[in-house]
This record gives C-alpha cells, structure tokens and sequence, in this order.
C-alpha cells in the first residue's frame, strides 16, 4: 500500500513540477503586461500634469498587484527612509529587492526607466517611459509567444519524467 502511495506521489511531484514551470513562464507575462500598464499610466500622467514623481508612484503601486504592487511599494518606501536617494537609486535597490517573475532581459530594460524617472523634466521623463513601454511591448509579446509554446512542453516533460520513474520502480 505504501509503494502505491510513494509512486503515486511520485508521479503527482513530477507532474507538478511540469506545471510549475509552465506557471513560471505566465507569470512573467502577467508581470510585464501588469508593467505596461502602469508605466503607460504614468506617461499619460506626466503628459498631462507636473506632479512629483513621488505623488505619481503611489497611484502607480494603487492600481497594480501581486510582484509589481510589491515593487512599486519597496520604490516608495526606499525612497522615502533614503533621504538624500535619488528615485533611480530607489528604483534599482527595489529591483533588485523584489522577486519579479521576470528574466535578466526584463530587468535591464526596466533599469533604463528607472535611470530617467525623477532626473529630468516631465516630456524627457516621458519620452522614456514611451521608449521603454515599445520595448515592454516587444517583451511581452515574446513572454506570450514562449508561455504559449512552452507551457505544454513543461507539462508533457514533467508527465514523462513521472512515468519514467515509476517504470524505473
């Protein structure tokens, strides 16, 4: 009974860890396309009204969720005990910080927003941000393209690997 039950778990952790890996791939997706809309937001925001940066982030960290509410949040929260911290430097020690579903890829292109945000005026601030929601966009539809791919390869390897084993027992 025993050995049903360590082949059955045995199987089910393979398989599982076929899912997982698929789960990682949408979660990047989510995450940049949860990016996209923020920093799109935070373009019309700067076009449209000179708040400080400051102002601009808690609406951004308000209407996002899940890794990229946490970084927004970390963003803020560095940035205000930091005192003398520039928001750049906020924005690259929040990246580093929160554990984004994102690949290294990812993380350069949004360090390029963070350089801008905070250091020059409004339209260059701008200007950025529409430069790196392109390169977001192109990102993202990679993501989509590689979950929607992948996401069946991981849960037929993990299927595989688990009756593998359970013909090794």
């Amino acid at each position: 009974m025993t050995a049903l039950l360590g082949k059955t778990l045995l199987f089910a952790g393979c398989t599982a860890f076929g899912l997982l890996r698929g789960s990682r791939l949408r979660q990047r997706t989510a995450c940049l396309g949860e990016f996209r809309r923020t920093l799109a937001g935070l373009a019309r925001e700067l076009a449209f009204s000179l708040r400080p940066v400051s102002d601009l982030m808690a609406g951004a960290e308000a209407g996002t969720q899940g890794p990229t509410a946490a970084f927004f949040r970390a963003c803020r929260r560095r940035f205000a005990e930091g005192g003398q911290e520039s928001w750049a430097e906020s924005w690259t020690a929040a990246l580093e910080q929160v554990a984004l579903p994102l690949e290294e890829a990812d993380l350069r292109l949004l360090q390029e927003a963070g350089d801008v945000l905070g250091r020059y005026d409004g339209e260059s601030q701008r200007q950025a941000l529409e430069g790196l929601l392109r390169g977001l966009e192109g990102q993202a539809a990679e993501a989509a393209e590689m979950a929607r791919r992948l996401c069946r390869v991981y849960l037929a390897l993990g299927l595989a690997a688990g009756l593998f084993c359970l013909i090794l027992l």
